[in-house]
Formats: C-alpha cells, structure tokens, sequence
C-alpha cells in the first residue's frame, strides 16, 4: 500500500495510558483489600462479642443454678443485672422439664424480642448468629446434674455503629494511600518511561523530516537502553544507504542527461541533430499553427563540400562543417535553432517573425559569413551556401510539407547558381 505521511491520527501517550491501567489496578486491588479486611475485622469483632456473651451468658448459668434447683425467685434479679449491662434482646431460662423458670421482661437499651423462643434442652453450649444478632443455648449444670437451658440473644447494632465508623477512617486514610501511591506511580512511570518517550520523539522527527542524522541519546544499559542503540545503528545505517543512492542517482541522472545531450546533439557540430530537429519543427509548427504567428524553415546545403572532401580529405571537411556551424550560429537570434541534418545539410528553425523581411535579411547574413574566406590547412575552401525557405502557415502547415518545401527552394537556389537563397514557390 502507498506510503503516508506521520501524524494521521492524534497522538496518545503511553505515560498516560499506562498510569489509567496501573490506577486501574491498584484501585481494584485497594476496594479489594478493603473488602477483605472489612469481613475479616467484622468477623473478628463478632466472634470477639460472641465470646464475651458466651462469658456472661456461662457466667449467669453458675449464678442462677441453685437459685433454679430450690426455685429461687432472686433468679430474676441476675437476669436483670446481666441486661442492664448488655444489648440484649432475649433471656429466657427453662427447668429441666422445659417450663419457663424466669424472663426478663424489660430491656433497658431496646424492647424485647418478638421471635418465639424454643426450649432446647442442650448439655453443650450452642450459639448461631440471626443477622444481626447471637444466639445462645447455655446448659445450666449443678454438680454434674443437667437442671436447665438459657436461652440468651444479644443485638450487634452496637458493634456494628462502632465497625462502621471504624470503616469510614479506614476508607480515608485507604484514599490518601491511594492518591499518594497514585502521584508516586505517574512520577515513577514519567522517569521510567522517558527514555521511551523521547526515543519515540526522535523517531517521530526522523520520520517528519527525514533526517536520519538524529541520534537518540542513550540513559542506561537495559532493554529500553540496547533498543537505544539498535535505533541509532538502523538511523546510521540508513544515512549511509541514503548518502549512497543519493549519489548514485546523481549520478545516474548526470549520465542520463549526458546521454540525452548525446541522443539530441551532433557529435562534430554539436549542434541539435536529426532526431532533435524532428522534434523541434513539430514544436515550432505546432505553435506557429495555434498561434497564427509567422514562423520559417531555412534548408541550407553546403557548395561544393563533395569536392573538399575528395581533393583535401574527410578531417578539411570536418573543419569545414565545424567552422560553417560556427559562423551560421553567431549570426542568428537566440530563439532560432540550427540543427545538422547530417552530411553537409543544416537547418535553421526561425520562430516567431514579424514579417518574412526578416528571414531575407537573416539569410544575407548567413551568406555573408560564408563568402569569407575559409582556411583549413593553409588552404582557402571553395564553398558556400545554397539556401531554400519555406515559411509557416503560408506555405504549409505540417512539419513534412514545409521540410519538402524549404528543401525544393534550396535545389531552385542551386539551379540558380548556388551561393544564394530562394523563398518557395508554387511555380
């Protein structure tokens, strides 16, 4: 899939995401320990009120066991001593036989139970819990002798107010644990993780700006430390990579374009060849067409180079081209564009005139140049320029018309006696 840019998306932290889970978890494992520690204190207060009931319940019995043998009625007056002292909700004792030897029947911190109460003649003291409260089945034993029950039912409502008050203090001081380990965890992690934090900072630049010069700077030998290391190696190793191909590239691109030059230029010359002008008078047709604008095709063709050729050799007519080309380009305007055709043809591509006067004065230009006197090896060349002219859109309006008619101007020319040029004509 095709590259895209950085910071598509908006960018979260990792110190953050992290301190919300750590929070996360510590919160949970607190309500937990909390919970915990509330039911084993509550069952540990309860279990310690349940020993202290069974205490005065045991107590009671040893109190109130002759007085229930001879039927004492100063039975009463324990039970009531004993209620005064505890939340009670129930007391009740039985004979052996199961009938009610006493109750009490006012309750100094509640009123008295409404449950019905079951005789249950027990030798082993029993207790069960009923919400929120105890019950216990004492065994009134005289010298060995089984002589009665007490039923005994005291209340936690008591217990329970000072548990929870004792849970509220628990719970403040659990949340400034909570907050103070909370603000040490976010520091802890911020320290831990910076070194994270800012290599992810490096490789953020790195891929923003596509500098892999950046290093990111190493804090401590650990994983966060060797993932460091093997950043900056990748980042080195890339810079180098990139140093090579950028070369490379330059490189290939300054061949490429010299052998563009060479594709599009003459060798000896170095003027645009065949294959460039082709590409040229295309261009230039084409403007001169959309633009309605005045353009011409000069063909020229050197006088007798056939004969330089065979009487002074191929290097006096290649100095005689070079210097031809030469002389033809210092004449012309800086938009026109000498081509060589090959052998001893040239042409010369004039965009944009004013009107056709201006090739005419061009073309004797060109021509005065020539009838200079040419010296290659001590000798003076004998030749010159026959010249032919098509213009465009006037005489043709595609690139092969005009070439054919600019060459047939320069055979006209010749017929007339060469050094000379001739415009096209339809007769």
């Amino acid at each position: 899939m095709p590259f895209e840019p950085y910071i598509t998306r908006p960018r979260q932290s990792l110190v953050k995401k992290l301190t919300r889970l750590n929070q996360f978890v510590l919160s949970g494992a607190m309500v937990l320990s909390f919970l915990l520690i509330a039911s084993v204190l509550w069952l540990m207060a309860r279990e310690r009120q349940a020993a202290a009931a069974e205490l005065a319940g045991i107590q009671l019995a040893n109190n109130i066991g002759a007085m229930l043998v001879f039927n004492d009625a100063a039975a009463e007056h324990e039970i009531n001593l004993l209620t005064s002292q505890r939340d009670m909700s129930q007391l009740v004792v039985w004979n052996q036989q199961g009938e009610e030897f006493v109750r009490a029947r006012h309750m100094p911190n509640a009123a008295a139970h409404t449950a019905k109460d079951v005789y249950q003649p027990t030798t082993t003291l029993q207790r069960s819990y009923d919400l929120l409260q105890i019950q216990l089945y004492i065994p009134v034993v005289v010298h060995d002798k089984f002589e009665g029950v007490i039923f005994y039912q005291e209340r936690l409502q008591q217990l329970l107010g000072w548990f929870l008050q004792g849970l509220a203090v628990l719970s403040v001081v659990m949340s400034a644990v909570f907050l103070l380990a909370s603000r040490l965890l976010i520091r802890i992690q911020k320290h831990a993780l910076h070194p994270l934090v800012e290599l992810a900072d490096v490789a953020e630049q790195v891929a923003l700006q596509r500098d892999y010069g950046l290093r990111a700077k190493l804090y401590a030998d650990d994983e966060i430390g060797r993932l460091t290391l093997r950043f900056n190696e990748l980042l080195k190793r890339t810079q180098i990579w990139q140093s090579e191909l950028n070369d490379k590239l330059s490189q290939e691109q300054q061949h490429g374009e010299a052998l563009k030059e060479l594709a599009q230029r003459d060798s000896l010359t170095g003027l645009a060849n065949r294959h460039y002008f082709e590409q040229l008078i295309q261009q230039m047709v084409q403007h001169s067409v959309q633009t309605n604008s005045l353009s011409a095709l000069v063909f020229i063709d050197l006088d007798n180079f056939k004969f330089v050729n065979d009487n002074f050799g191929h290097d006096a007519g290649d100095a005689v081209l070079i210097e031809i080309a030469r002389r033809i380009s210092g004449v012309i305007r800086s938009n026109d564009s000498l081509c060589r055709l090959g052998g001893d043809e040239f042409a010369l591509l004039v965009p944009e005139l004013n009107k056709v006067a201006d090739v005419t004065l061009l073309c004797q230009r060109i021509l005065q140049e020539s009838q200079k006197p040419l010296l290659v090896q001590g000798h003076v060349m004998p030749v010159g320029l026959s010249i032919g002219i098509a213009c465009c859109p006037t005489d043709a309006s595609n690139a092969a018309l005009l070439l054919q008619y600019a060459d047939s101007a320069m055979y006209q020319a010749k017929r007339a006696g060469k050094n000379d040029f001739k415009f096209y004509s339809n007769a």
